[in-house]
């Protein structure tokens, strides 16, 4: 039985250490939607609209959404907090960084929805992931191809009531105490450290999302639309600027207020030069990138 009580997760490493209101916070607010906070943040499209352009013209096609979910890679990799998960009321820190998103295999009304995992690593960079996410949205758009979680979806909407209610209550029993079967957790796209629905790419703009009580996914962004917005600029004069909005549903529990503002200020300086996702995570340093980017302003300000 020493499995049973074990802390032990394969998705997971204990984080034992930390605030102590932190680690009694899940016995209060046991639930993630119970823990939710919700933050909106519109960002500057241009300087990301200019540097797709310049890739194409040197024949790459990256994508507004590539770049936001690199952003948020490096991101997690240098505010490790955000890449927490709640489980049987442990805080555990998620082994990689697995990015969930909603792919529709037609533009239509019938069109079947699955869902893409994609595993990204401390070395990956904006080309690496364009590519990665390219290769499973074309997997997912092939006519009569089924992903496993698609087979399991189908093969559960197909049991009795009673035996689907008995199944899912085992496995949230063994998702609790940590000894789900990692075969089972790679079939069940709810196991990652974020899922996005890129609603811009249907010209819609963006709600904020629940987050789901199973699996280990602490934070869900939904993304706008492009639209244009009145900015002054430091001249005191209105301009029209085009930006677009991120819908921020976060766990509130696995980091505290003062933490996810400064991660957002870090995730905004990667909109603001998306050039600095060319380098992968670990090969980047986001305190040199703040002092340039500091620099850079001081000057601008001068002329």
């Amino acid at each position: 039985m020493g499995w049973f009580f074990s802390k032990k997760r394969s998705d997971g490493t204990l984080v034992r250490d930390g605030d102590p209101m932190q680690h009694i916070m899940p016995y209060i607010m046991r639930g993630r939607n119970e823990s939710a906070i919700y933050y909106k943040k519109s960002i500057n499209v241009e300087n990301i609209q200019a540097y797709i352009r310049q890739q194409r013209k040197e024949g790459r096609r990256i994508t507004l959404f590539n770049i936001v979910v690199t952003a948020l890679l490096h991101t997690l990799h240098h505010r490790p907090h955000l890449n927490r998960f709640i489980a049987g009321r442990r805080i555990y820190e998620h082994h990689g960084y697995d990015v969930s998103y909603i792919v529709k295999k037609s533009m239509t009304d019938e069109g079947d929805e699955s869902i893409a995992s994609v595993k990204l690593d401390e070395d990956d960079n904006i080309f690496s992931v364009s590519e990665r996410m390219k290769e499973h949205i074309e997997e997912i758009k092939v006519e009569n191809i089924k992903k496993g979680d698609d087979y399991l979806i189908a093969l559960f909407t197909k049991l009795p009531r009673w035996l689907v209610r008995l199944t899912v209550m085992i496995v949230r029993w063994l998702d609790f105490h940590g000894t789900m079967p990692r075969k089972l957790q790679d079939a069940i796209p709810l196991y990652s450290s974020v899922f996005f629905s890129h609603l811009g790419s249907l010209g819609a703009d963006a709600p904020f999302h629940h987050l789901y009580e199973f699996g280990t996914t602490s934070i869900f962004i939904t993304i706008s639309r492009v639209y244009d917005q009145p900015h002054k600029n430091r001249y005191g004069e209105v301009e029209w600027r085009k930006f677009f909005d991120l819908m921020i549903t976060l766990d509130e529990r696995i980091c505290d207020g003062y933490y996810l503002i400064k991660s957002l200020k870090l995730l905004e300086r990667y909109f603001d030069d998306p050039s600095l996702l060319e380098r992968s995570p670990a090969a980047s340093n986001p305190g040199e990138e703040r002092t340039a980017a500091s620099a850079d302003d001081q000057q601008k300000a001068t002329v």
